[in-house]
């Protein structure tokens, strides 16, 4: 007996491994035949069928149905197989369009999601919002959009015990998935379009755009390979050529920023450096950056110029996703239509994300401008994604150049140039 129970004859992604059991069997001349139930039992799909019969022409195997008069062996059998097949893909075709109206018609009428597993913030109905966990939801908002990372704040909430509804550590994958979903602002979502939801929000819609906006930027790194140690990994630079510095600490534990290999370019090995006094000079720096009055006003302007970005990229990621749908899914568009839709649209959200990604790098440093004291009691208790985020968001990187002043424990501030965003 071949058996695929709770199996989709009709969806054809669906693997079937009887099924294909059984085709192997037809096909060396194990089996003289197959009987089924009911033929929509073996095959919704016209081309499964084909499969079959090619499988059992080679050894006169036959088809033969217990609730229906078809015997394979005869011409009149084929026929009526193969206008079962078709009536039972139709069927299936018309019950998954009356499933896909009516959940349709859920989300027009702002229904909350079926009751199951709690969703995190909420009561298992949805009418209810848990103040201790909405609580913990705007603040890994106001976390992540100040330029902390997914990984550093899952590391914080372990710490303090913070756990899923299912009462596991949160993972950086499962509380992205949390954070995009539409639900804790309120709203449904439906073939890229979004809907008022009758349940209340914890989130307001346009900050939950934005956060996802960032979350779901290419650029950002779900898991990295290695934790950063250094504040400064990745932005020093060799004034000679050119290769960003490394973080090796000396032999005594000293920490330390050197030229040394990397793939695929050689480093000249001229510039290394002690990383305490480069990090002092850098804080120092960006401290006395915010308090100066142009870089205000060119981040206010650049923020008044990326108004509605957003919304441009929402409606992009819907367009994106209406597209694949008329392609994949109801065959509406070719695929000589689809491909240079999809790539125009991909390369206008790739550069509206980067907009935005730099745009938003200034959040972290926004409520500082005019206030340098105040960033450096912030930097105190900051974590070293957060220190980070700052760094980043003023500059662009910095070139570390050869020493002039040559001498046992002295350090050559004059060596250290910034190459500032602004």
């Amino acid at each position: 007996m071949f058996e695929d129970v709770d199996t989709s004859a009709f969806l054809t992604r669906v693997k079937r491994p009887a099924f294909e059991r059984m085709l192997t069997a037809l096909r060396s001349g194990d089996l003289v035949g197959i009987v089924v139930w009911k033929l929509d039992r073996l095959s919704r799909q016209q081309r499964d069928l084909v499969r079959v019969m090619e499988a059992c022409e080679p050894h006169k195997a036959f088809i033969a149905s217990v609730m229906e008069p078809i015997d394979t062996r005869e011409t009149y059998g084929q026929f009526v197989a193969e206008l079962l097949v078709a009536q039972a893909r139709m069927e299936s075709a018309n019950t998954s369009a009356r499933i896909r109206r009516k959940v349709h018609e859920i989300a027009l009428q702002g229904d909350p999601p079926v009751p199951g597993k709690r969703g995190f913030g909420y009561s298992r109905d949805h009418n209810q919002v848990i103040p201790e966990e909405a609580a913990l939801i705007r603040e890994a908002r106001d976390r992540l959009l100040a330029g902390e990372s997914l990984r550093a704040l899952c590391y914080d909430w372990q710490r303090r015990g913070v756990e899923t509804t299912l009462g596991n550590p949160f993972q950086p994958s499962v509380l992205k998935r949390m954070l995009t979903s539409p639900i804790i602002s309120g709203q449904r979502e439906k073939e890229g379009q979004f809907y008022p939801g009758k349940w209340p929000a914890i989130l307001p819609p346009d900050e939950w755009a934005h956060l996802r906006a960032i979350l779901t930027d290419p650029a950002r790194r779900l898991v990295q390979n290695t934790a950063r140690k250094y504040e400064l990994s990745g932005y020093l630079r060799c004034g000679v050529c050119g290769l960003k510095l490394v973080a090796r600490p000396k032999m005594n534990g000293v920490r330390k920023y050197v030229c040394a290999p990397q793939p695929g370019r050689p480093p000249c090995g001229k510039i290394a450096s002690v990383a305490e006094p480069v990090e002092e000079l850098i804080r120092e720096m960006l401290f006395a950056a915010v308090d100066d009055a142009s870089l205000t006003a060119k981040l206010a302007t650049k923020g008044i110029q990326d108004d509605g970005l957003s919304e441009a990229i929402a409606r992009d990621e819907a367009a994106l996703e209406a597209l694949a749908n008329d392609h994949y899914v109801e065959r509406l568009i070719s695929r000589q239509e689809f491909l240079p839709a999809r790539g125009t649209l991909a390369r206008r959200l790739e550069a509206n994300r980067e907009k935005l990604a730099r745009r938003d790098g200034n959040g972290v440093v926004s409520s500082f401008l005019g206030h340098g004291g105040a960033l450096r009691e912030a930097w105190e208790r900051g974590s070293l994604d957060w220190r980070r985020a700052v760094v980043g968001a003023l500059v662009d990187h910095i070139d570390i150049m050869p020493a002039v002043r040559k001498g046992r424990n002295v350090f050559d501030y004059g060596r250290v140039r910034p190459i500032w965003r602004h």
